[in-house]
């Protein structure tokens, strides 16, 4: 990805998801360990940033395809993102990640309604660029994207 193109991404991701990680982290932070574990996180919270933008803006075609183009590594995050809700909390493990997973959503929904139109532009461009992307690369492009974006929210 080109340096510009790439700073550009940061910056759409960091306004999509920063403050969306905030809330919904200090509801149930997930207390990962290890990379896999955060590449988990972080697959969720594009995941989830890109299912929002996909209804609010009407970019259902862009979504459908980054979720065929990535379903693989999805459904593996998805594995590893269920077992540590497990580790941290049993057998309520299930209720925790629907509630986490919950409050990742009705954030992107909040920053969706509050500007509409700058949020459907940054959307547009986060696929742009997560489509662009070849799907052996998704963690690295995701840790870019997500970790780099919201450094401040890694430190919390």
């Amino acid at each position: 990805m080109p340096k510009v193109k790439r700073i550009a991404s940061v910056v759409a991701v960091a306004g999509l998801v920063s403050v969306a990680s905030i809330g919904a982290a200090n509801a149930a932070d997930p207390k990962t360990k290890g990379p896999a574990e955060a590449a988990a996180v972080n697959a969720r919270l594009l995941q989830t940033e890109m299912m929002v933008a996909a209804l609010a803006c009407d970019l259902r075609p862009s979504y459908n395809r980054a979720m065929r183009t990535f379903q693989t590594e999805l459904v593996g995050h998805g594995k590893v993102l269920r077992s540590v809700f497990r580790r941290n909390h049993g057998a309520s493990a299930q209720r925790h990640l629907d509630k986490y997973i919950t409050a990742l959503a009705n954030d992107a929904s909040s920053r969706s309604n509050f500007d509409r139109i700058s949020y459907c532009q940054t959307a547009a461009t986060l696929f742009d660029d997560v489509l662009s992307s070849p799907s052996a690369g998704f963690d690295q492009m995701t840790k870019k994207l997500i970790q780099e974006a919201a450094l401040p929210i890694q430190s919390r």
